[in-house]
């Protein structure tokens, strides 16, 4: 298992889609897990699962999220 925190947050979207590519082709071929933070829809777009962190009320909550909506929350998150 691999963790990575937010990868690909300093990366133009040629070269995220190339690291996202990088981590799915691995992933297939060597069985290796990759748990990776991102605000960028690159990775999100071939991950197998999506996990949405929540904090309300003094307490944080992680719950697995449909790829579609960790899309839209990260594509809400541009500036």
């Amino acid at each position: 298992m691999v963790v990575f925190d937010e990868v690909d947050a300093n990366l133009d979207a040629q070269y995220r889609t190339a690291v996202a590519s990088l981590l799915e082709s691995i992933s297939g071929d060597a069985g290796t897990q990759f748990i990776c933070t991102t605000f960028r829809p690159e990775i999100v777009r071939v991950a197998d699962k999506c996990y949405g962190v929540t904090f309300t009320n003094k307490t944080s909550s992680i719950d697995c999220v449909p790829t579609e909506e960790a899309l839209n929350f990260v594509e809400g998150q541009k500036q």
